[in-house]
């Protein structure tokens, strides 16, 4: 399996098919997150807890690729994630609506697992869209 494919297999098989007990296999034990995610660890067991509340917040998310781009170690997706809010997460209540927002996602690649991860999320769309922040003018 190339390593662009393991960069896929978080948009489509971690989250589009719920397969959480796939991130060990996709990410490297000495894993670092650089997005800043408030309440969760910058590593590998943060990254487990943050996809099982994520996803229990949003059971039916969903995450279409855009586009990608593999150079050497460096892999990175542009998603569509789109998802209705029926749970908790963070602080903020279920907020039972749908959203949709874009996604971009960077990782570093060592022998065929992500050991780091950059990211740019549109959360102010998707906030918007959820009723946590009012529209823009």
């Amino acid at each position: 399996m190339s390593d662009a494919d393991v960069h896929r297999r978080v948009p489509e098989e971690i989250i589009n098919k719920r397969q959480v007990d796939l991130i060990d296999d996709v990410f490297a034990p000495d894993f670092v997150e650089h997005v800043l995610i408030p309440g969760y660890t910058p590593d590998r067991a943060g990254l487990h807890r943050f996809f099982d509340d994520y996803l229990a917040a949003f059971p039916d998310m969903h995450c279409a690729i855009q586009n990608e781009v593999n150079e050497g170690d460096k892999h990175v997706i542009h998603i569509t994630a789109t998802g209705t809010m029926r749970g908790d997460l963070m602080g903020m209540p279920a907020a039972n609506k749908q959203a949709s927002w874009e996604e971009i996602h960077i990782s570093r690649m060592r022998d065929g697992k992500i050991v780091e991860h950059w990211g740019v999320i549109d959360q102010l769309g998707m906030m918007q869209q959820l009723g946590f922040v009012p529209p823009g003018p």
